[in-house]
């Protein structure tokens, strides 16, 4: 709205001929001369208030559009504005806050602004006013509202003190944004969160659904809330649960799919019946907002399709969301409370967002309880076969003792294996020549007893003899390696500078034929020059390049080997694109002799890394595995860095089994 002018240019007229009339000198006693010039003065100044007049009119009117126009945004601004009092009265507003608060503008006016805020909240309030009051800059802060039209809201503030220019007493002015979904998604978000993180934290399904329980029964604001589960008799008991009377407990862990109607087995079931159908959800729950009343608009002829028992355990609204996996639906979440409406849509959606995450985490729990049971009985098995291995043997033994002719063999090498216990020496050589002769001694007894007497030797005795012979063989195999791995102490050379680009040269040239057979690539960084061993790092690099090429995968092998230089040492990196190795295994697979796989997975004798390990330690380094399952894994070995100049050489790709070559 305009202001009126004070006074109108007549008005002001005729109060200046009124001033005029009161000063006025007499003109008669003034010369024509000088009253001619006093009216021609008049006359222009006259002209001169005019014109500001006119000037000061445009003005006026110029402020009055601005005004408007402010008062235009002010109203219609989609941000909500207020002013209040010290004392909390709403002197201000636009529509924007009247709409938030659910008023007319005209009814929201003069209001206690605290009549729109939740005791509880009130003291942050108060805090929140004082600290805006208290300072010359915008301050902000969240607060939770009621609103007129039912339902409460969380609102950003930012406030500022203003001093009113007509009474000159000071104001707080605020601007309210809605941030209640933001809330809201920020705590579904939260939920999310530590459900997904309860998998890891918890040892059992037991303890994770009880854990999951408590979570959802906090968020959701439920008096009461159960899991129940489908198990192997079609009966669906409450594995976890939390506020519900242990009488209640009791009734609905009686409960079958196959027998009884009600609810909770239609929402497993999926099979919505009659009145249901109200009930149900686009996401396939169930969800009531008030129980007394549905149970008697039951017509009675279909009440024996519901067993009542939250009815009479006083709970009026009632949620049931079924728990879905992969394999299907698991069993249901079941939200009891006695107040009305308290399981709005959006809650029961975020409950039904969560429920794969909770069926997969169960079936990984049942999983892993099915792998413990069939580990226990492999461990069953593995023993029960043992000893019937250790009797086979035993029965072989006889028999060979009996014919008289491995006796001799046999004693020998069990004279020669407690004088290997001497010394380190003396081990290598009854390793390599008294011991291995006898067990070639004793392969080849064995084998002469099937060419001798083929008539005698059935099915069972070929059997064993295959398996004496395989024995030997792979008895021998292990003598050989673990002379080797005796040796690398005693028969090392000594340190001197090499290169160790070319020691990797070596090693690919030795496994050639393995590299294109597997169809791999084998590349590199540049490699330092350091005082080591060769011959040890020749099959150091060899040991873990054919490790790589065994455990691969179905792709076609990629190995690299890196390096780099980091606080007094070399560290080296040999990264393929294998099966992987669980990290539990990380340490056990450098000791002497232990496999991961069986031998007709993967031939080997188990003592290869431990050769590393050995070869590794004899430099002063380290060596370990970085790996996970399917994702290939990296051997690291730790070299320390000499003190004399470190010279790297250039290394190329080697694609489909060819050596590197150096530039």
């Amino acid at each position: 709205m305009k202001r009126k002018s004070a006074l109108s240019p007549k008005d002001l007229r005729a109060r200046a001929e009124a001033q005029l009339a009161k000063a006025r000198p007499d003109a008669a006693r003034l010369p024509e001369q000088d009253v001619q010039k006093l009216v021609h003065d008049l006359q222009i100044h006259q002209v001169e208030l005019e014109m500001q007049n006119d000037e000061l009119l445009r003005a006026q009117e110029a402020l009055e559009e601005a005004r408007d126009r402010f008062a235009d945004l002010y109203d219609f601004a989609p941000l909500a504005l207020l002013t209040l009092s010290q004392g909390g009265e709403v002197l201000e507003a636009n529509l924007a806050a009247a709409d938030l608060l659910g008023l007319e503008r005209n009814a929201l006016l003069h209001q206690k602004f605290t009549r729109f805020i939740p005791a509880e909240a009130e003291d942050d309030f108060y805090l929140y006013c004082r600290k805006v009051l208290g300072s010359q800059t915008r301050q902000t802060g969240e607060l939770t509202l009621k609103s007129a039209k039912g339902g409460c809201l969380t609102v950003r503030l930012e406030g500022i003190v203003a001093q009113d220019p007509t009474t000159h007493k000071t104001n707080c002015r605020f601007s309210l944004s809605d941030i209640t979904e933001r809330k809201e998604a920020e705590r579904r978000r939260d939920l999310a969160s530590a459900l997904a993180a309860l998998f890891a934290q918890k040892n059992s399904a037991s303890e994770y659904l009880h854990a999951v329980v408590e979570l959802i029964r906090q968020w959701s604001g439920a008096q009461a809330l159960g899991i129940r589960l489908v198990n192997e008799h079609q009966e669906i008991p409450y594995e976890a649960s939390a506020g519900f009377e242990p009488a209640f407990i009791e009734l609905e862990n009686r409960f079958s799919l196959q027998r009884d109607k009600c609810c909770c087995v239609r929402a497993i079931t999926q099979e919505a019946e009659g009145p249901d159908r109200s009930l149900l959800t686009p996401g396939g729950s169930y969800r009531c907002d008030n129980a007394r009343v549905f149970a008697e608009q039951v017509p009675p002829r279909e009440r024996e399709r519901y067993h009542g028992t939250c009815v009479k355990f006083g709970f009026a609204s009632v949620a049931i969301v079924p728990v879905h996996c992969q394999e299907g639906i698991l069993g249901a979440i079941h939200l009891a409370d006695r107040r009305i409406g308290q399981f709005p849509p959006a809650v029961v959606e975020v409950v039904e967002s969560l429920t794969p995450l909770i069926g997969e985490a169960l079936r990984r729990f049942q999983a892993e309880g099915e792998l413990a049971k069939h580990r226990d009985h492999l461990e069953e098995l593995v023993k029960q076969r043992t000893c019937e291995l250790e009797a086979a043997n035993k029965q072989l033994r006889q028999e060979v003792a009996a014919r008289g002719v491995a006796e001799e063999a046999l004693l020998r090498a069990a004279e020669d294996l407690k004088r290997s216990n001497l010394d380190l020496e003396q081990f290598g050589y009854v390793a390599s020549h008294d011991l291995q002769e006898p067990l070639r001694a004793v392969a080849g007894y064995v084998s002469l007893l099937e060419h001798r007497f083929p008539e005698k030797v059935d099915a069972k005795m070929r059997e064993y003899i295959a398996g004496a012979a395989e024995g030997a063989t792979r008895m021998e195999q292990l003598i050989t390696d673990l002379l080797a791995f005796s040796r690398l102490s005693t028969d090392g050379r000594t340190f001197a500078e090499a290169n160790v680009g070319a020691a990797l040269d070596t090693a690919l040239r030795n496994l050639q034929f393995s590299i294109r057979a597997a169809n791999a690539a084998v590349t590199s960084d540049p490699l330092p020059t350091l005082r080591v061993d060769e011959s040890q790092i020749v099959q150091l690099f060899q040991n873990l390049i054919a490790n790589a090429l065994k455990f691969r995968s179905e792709r076609p092998p990629r190995v690299h080997i890196g390096v780099r230089l980091e606080e007094g040492r070399w560290v080296f990196r040999v990264e393929d694109n294998g099966i992987g190795i669980d990290p539990q295994h990380s340490e056990r697979i450098f000791q002497v002799f232990q496999r991961l796989h069986t031998r007709k997975v993967y031939p080997g004798t188990g003592i290869g890394l431990a050769i590393c390990k050995k070869i590794v330690e004899r430099h002063g380094g380290k060596i370990w595995v970085e790996s996970q399952p399917g994702q290939g894994s990296t051997f690291c070995f730790s070299i320390p860095a000499a003190p004399s100049r470190a010279r790297h050489s250039v290394r190329a790709v080697v694609p489909c089994g060819q050596p590197a070559r150096t530039e």
